[in-house]
């Protein structure tokens, strides 16, 4: 297992306006990917969120993900500040919390790289995963031919990992790379284009920055669920939101059904496995019922159990199932099993 590195001090950054500018290569891949009919976005590494506006401007349903919880609370302020729609989740890009196949494309300027070298297989492994066939991803990669690895003296866990000593980086690692790396960790991916850019002046001072700009696509067999041991199975399930009550964390948002989990089941996110129990037309306490579907959140790495009671006589369709869950599952993006 890969060492254990602090995130960003974001607390120690005074003027963050040029952490809130989105790069020349967003404009580029958001006009680029459009046209190619990609609609999901999830911006690896966000910071303060940047991109991840910017995409969100820009049209595309956009996931932000940071393992820095106070960028992923600005990130979540700002999207409300813009009335934007922008899932954000606190996580490491080792181990994302996503289903596979969840994304069209994967945005990572200077962020994929905060790893020591067995991370970043790691990352690699999941950003192919998260990934559709043939999804996109953009990433950059700090040179082996900068003047970081090469001259600063600065500590090295492995043969191609920096760690900073100050500053908002300070103990976070970035790994270097070189063409041989870069083939190896693109293995399962179709590398479309490598640029090697030096940006030689930066800060006021005249350095050797080089970064790798990468572009790829995922080579993989789409994923496809089998719920066949689950549609049709008997459930006891408790109920924690009754029909009329209010979300915890959203009190605008009112269900009009009853929610709550399955007794004795833990779900894909390690806590109790999550049901939607329709066919009741009062609030439950409880039920013994049936799973009649299951809703594959991609977004997301839990998907939603359908129950109805025992006693219900009413059919439903996937049309039915769909508009009754709607008011919560309009913010994720995912797919009826029935």
């Amino acid at each position: 297992m890969g060492e254990q590195y602090q995130p960003w001090d974001w607390s120690v950054v005074s003027d963050k306006k040029t952490w809130l500018e989105p790069c020349e290569e967003s404009y580029y891949y958001a006009a680029k990917w459009k046209r190619e009919g990609r609609k999901s976005v999830l911006d690896l590494g966000c910071g303060l969120g940047r991109h991840s506006l910017f995409f969100a401007r820009s049209g595309f349903k956009t996931t932000a993900v940071d393992i820095s919880g106070e960028a992923i609370d600005f990130v979540k302020k700002s999207s409300k500040e813009n009335d934007l729609d922008i899932l954000c989740k606190t996580a490491d890009m080792k181990a994302l919390p996503f289903s596979n196949d969840a994304f069209d494309c994967v945005f990572a300027m200077h962020s994929a790289g905060h790893c020591d070298t067995e991370g970043m297989y790691k990352v690699m492994s999941e950003i192919r995963r998260v990934l559709k066939p043939g999804g996109a991803v953009f990433m950059t990669l700090c040179s082996k031919e900068t003047y970081t690895y090469a001259e600063s003296g600065l500590p090295k866990t492995d043969e191609n990992t920096v760690v900073k000593t100050e500053g908002p980086e300070q103990g976070v690692p970035h790994f270097f790379a070189d063409p041989g790396l870069i083939e190896d960790l693109f293995s399962g991916f179709e590398l479309l284009r490598v640029r090697h850019i030096d940006d030689c002046y930066y800060g006021g001072n005249w350095k050797n920055q080089k970064h790798y700009f990468i572009e790829a696509a995922a080579r993989k067999d789409a994923f496809v669920p089998d719920y066949s041991d689950v549609i049709g199975r008997s459930v006891k399930c408790t109920v924690d939101r009754p029909l009329g009550s209010a979300h915890p964390r959203f009190p605008n948002l009112v269900y009009p059904v009853n929610y709550g989990y399955a007794d004795g089941i833990i779900g894909g996110d390690g806590a109790w496995q999550d049901v939607y129990i329709l066919g009741a037309d009062k609030p439950l306490a409880s039920c013994e019922g049936r799973v009649i579907a299951v809703y594959h959140r991609l977004n997301d790495i839990e998907d939603k159990w359908i129950v109805v009671p025992s006693d219900c006589l009413e059919s439903f369709d996937e049309k039915t199932v769909l508009r009754q869950i709607d008011f919560q599952e309009k913010f994720f993006d995912g797919k009826l099993y029935m």
